[in-house]
C-alpha cells in the first residue's frame, strides 16, 4: 500500500517523473552499450589507430547536423565487397593465367561539397604473383574516368587524392576530389548530383586467388556523434561513458547517504 501511496503522490510530481524517465533512458542505453560493446572490446577499439579507424573521416561533427544546415554536407560512404549487406556487384571469368574479378561500386551522391577524401583498401590471396588492378570511375552524366593502375599486396591503400599522375589528368581542378564530382566547366565547381559508380577489375594469376576491396568517400559528417582527430567514432565514447557515469552518480548517491546516516547516529 505503502508503495501504491508514494507512486500516486510521484505522479503529482511532473519533474519528478521526467527525472526517471531520463534515468530509464540512460539504463537502457547502459544495457545496450555493455551487451553489444564488450569492455575489452570498447578498450581495443578506442586504443586503436589507423589499423581500426583508417575507414573513418578526420574531425568531422554526426551526420545529423544536415537537418540543421543550408548546405547539405558530404556523408561518409563504406562500399565492401565483403559484405554482403553493401550489394557491391562482383563478376568473375576465367584466363589462361588466371581470372579477372571486376567490382562495381554504385552509390548516389546528393550532397552540396565534396568528400574530403577517397581511398580503396585492398586485401588479397595469392601465393607468388601479385594481382594486378584498374580501378576507373564513372559520372552520371556519362564520363568515364581513368583513375589508376596497380600492383597490389595482401594489404594495400590506395589513396585516390594523393595520385599525382590522377591529379595531372585532372587538370584545372584544385583537388582530385573536385575532378570526379564537379560538373564539367563550372567555375567555381559544383558537385555533379547522380549515381556514381566505381569499378575495380583485379587480374589474378593464380586460379586460386582472390581480391576484396573497401571503397570509402570520406564526407564532412559521419554517424550519430561524429569523429575525432584519431578519426575514433565518438558514439563509442558516449555510449561506454553512459554506464561509467551512473556508475559514479550510484556510488556518490550511495555515499551521501551513508555519510548522512552516520551523522545522524553521532
Amino acid at each position: 500500500m505503502n508503495l501504491k501511496a508514494n507512486f500516486k503522490t510521484l505522479l503529482q510530481y511532473p519533474s519528478a517523473i521526467v527525472g526517471l524517465l531520463v534515468i530509464a533512458f540512460l539504463l537502457g542505453v547502459s544495457v545496450y552499450a555493455v551487451v553489444t560493446i564488450p569492455y575489452s572490446e570498447a578498450v581495443r577499439l578506442w586504443r586503436g589507430g589507423e589499423d581500426v579507424w583508417g575507414a573513418y573521416p578526420r574531425n568531422v561533427p554526426p551526420a545529423w547536423v544536415n537537418y540543421f544546415s543550408s548546405v547539405k554536407k558530404a556523408n561518409t560512404i563504406l562500399l565492401d565487397s565483403a559484405d554482403p549487406d553493401h550489394e557491391v556487384a562482383r563478376s568473375e571469368r576465367e584466363t589462361s593465367s588466371g581470372k579477372d574479378i571486376t567490382y562495381v561500386y554504385t552509390f548516389d551522391f546528393d550532397y552540396d561539397t565534396f568528400p574530403q577524401d577517397l581511398s580503396i583498401f585492398f586485401t588479397s590471396d595469392y601465393v607468388d604473383k601479385q594481382p594486378f588492378v584498374s580501378v576507373s570511375w564513372l559520372t552520371p552524366d556519362g564520363r568515364e574516368i581513368r583513375m589508376g593502375d596497380l600492383s597490389i599486396r595482401r594489404s594495400e591503400t590506395y589513396r585516390v587524392a594523393q595520385d599525382t599522375r590522377l591529379q595531372r589528368r585532372l587538370r584545372g581542378y584544385d583537388t582530385v576530389q573536385q575532378g570526379l564530382f564537379a560538373e564539367p566547366d563550372s567555375d567555381p565547381p559544383r558537385v555533379l548530383k547522380g549515381t556514381y559508380q566505381l569499378m575495380v577489375v583485379a587480374t589474378l594469376f593464380e586460379p586460386t586467388g582472390d581480391v576484396e576491396a573497401l571503397f570509402v568517400s570520406y564526407g564532412d559528417v559521419f554517424g550519430i556523434a561524429g569523429t575525432d582527430h584519431r578519426r575514433r567514432d565518438l558514439s563509442v565514447a558516449l555510449l561506454w561513458g553512459t554506464p561509467i557515469a551512473l556508475a559514479f552518480g550510484l556510488l556518490g548517491a550511495l555515499g551521501t547517504n551513508v555519510t548522512t546516516m552516520i551523522i545522524a547516529a553521532t
